[in-house]
This record gives structure tokens, C-alpha cells and sequence, in this order.
């Protein structure tokens, strides 16, 4: 009777000493293979900044401003194309890929979406409607005016953003190539390239 037990009772611990290395030798494979996974690739982008381009907006009055927008470094340049000059695909080195024509009238209303323009007449700081900023516009005014009305376009957009419902009503009231699809992520980055600008070829 001894002999048995005795043998029941090694049996019954080799089993056991089996089983638990067994259990510990899987339980650490299964640790080490999912501790990759489990680890955050910083390093590793998920999302691409879109494409560096080109919008040159041309209106009534033939003043044509060309803003180009540099995503990879979140810089806005306003460019401000002489009336004479011809333009085929750059301008000063910087390419146009996307071209917009508009009147005053989406113009206008392109600037009340903005929430108007605060610009400077006889030394006061006054809020200016989109027909307002329009008519002042259509007067053929000196680079300085047009300059002021650009820059406080520029910190409007800096301020506030510009959706994609404001993208989409601008390409949907105006001559453009732009397609909503082609700008949809620009929102995310518009706020801090405007925030950037930087003006070029305007007298101040």
C-alpha cells in the first residue's frame, strides 16, 4: 500500500512540475510576442500634411493676390501679382495650381463669413461689412488699402479658421479648378498657416 502511494504521489508531482513549467514557459512566449503590439510607435506617422500649392484669386478690378499655402512648414505666403504681368503657372517661384475668379458680390459675402473686416479710416479702428470692404475694393484704392484688407482677411482666417462648409461655398459660387475633396484636411492646418504670414512684393 506504501509503495503505491509512494508512486501515486511521485507521479502526482512530476505531473504538476510539468504542468506549471509548461504554463510558465507559454505564459512568457505569449508575453514577449505581444509586447511589440502593445508598445506605441511614436516614430511612425499616421497621417501625411497635404500638398504645398497654389490659389491665385483674381477679381473684377484685375487685382489678382496669389496665396501660396506651405503645409509642410505652416507658412502662408500673400503674393501680390502686378497687373501686368502674365502668369502661366508660377509666379516669382511660386506655382499656381488652383485658380479662382470671383465677383464682388461672392466676394462680399466671402468676407461676412469672416465676420467683416476691422480696418483703420481716420485714425479709428471700425468694423467693415463684406459690401463695404467690396466697395472700397472696387475704387481701384493704392497698394497700402489693399494691403490693409488682405492682412485683416489673413488675421480674420488666423483667428477663426476656415471650414470646409466655408471652402465648399467658396467653390461653389465662384470659377475654380479646386474640388472639395482636394482641400477637405486643409481646415486642420489653415488656423496656423495664417497665423504665419508672410507678404510678398506689396507697398506698404
Amino acid at each position: 500500500m506504501k509503495k503505491h502511494l509512494k508512486t501515486a504521489i511521485i507521479i502526482f508531482l512530476s505531473m504538476t512540475v510539468f504542468f506549471v513549467s509548461s504554463y510558465l514557459y507559454l505564459y512568457q512566449n505569449l508575453k514577449t510576442q505581444q509586447k511589440p503590439t502593445d508598445e506605441k510607435q511614436e516614430s511612425v506617422p499616421y497621417f501625411e500634411a497635404p500638398e504645398n500649392c497654389g490659389l491665385l484669386f483674381s477679381m473684377p478690378n484685375e487685382n489678382k493676390v496669389l496665396f501660396f499655402l506651405d503645409f509642410e512648414q505652416e507658412i502662408s505666403y500673400i503674393i501680390n501679382i502686378n497687373k501686368n504681368d502674365d502668369i502661366v503657372d508660377s509666379y516669382v517661384g511660386y506655382p499656381i495650381e488652383y485658380r479662382f475668379e470671383v465677383d464682388y458680390q461672392i466676394l462680399s459675402l466671402v468676407f461676412d463669413r469672416l465676420g467683416g473686416l476691422d480696418l483703420s479710416t481716420a485714425g479709428e479702428l471700425l468694423r467693415f461689412t463684406g459690401i463695404q470692404v467690396c466697395d472700397i475694393i472696387c475704387k481701384n484704392p493704392p497698394d497700402g488699402v489693399l494691403y490693409e484688407i488682405v492682412l485683416q482677411t489673413c488675421n480674420r482666417i488666423a483667428q477663426s479658421g476656415y471650414s470646409i462648409d466655408d471652402f465648399t461655398f467658396l467653390i461653389e459660387n465662384s470659377k475654380t479648378n479646386l474640388t472639395v475633396p482636394v482641400c477637405f484636411y486643409w481646415q486642420d492646418y489653415i488656423k496656423k498657416l495664417f497665423s504665419n504670414s508672410v507678404f510678398v512684393n506689396w507697398e506698404i
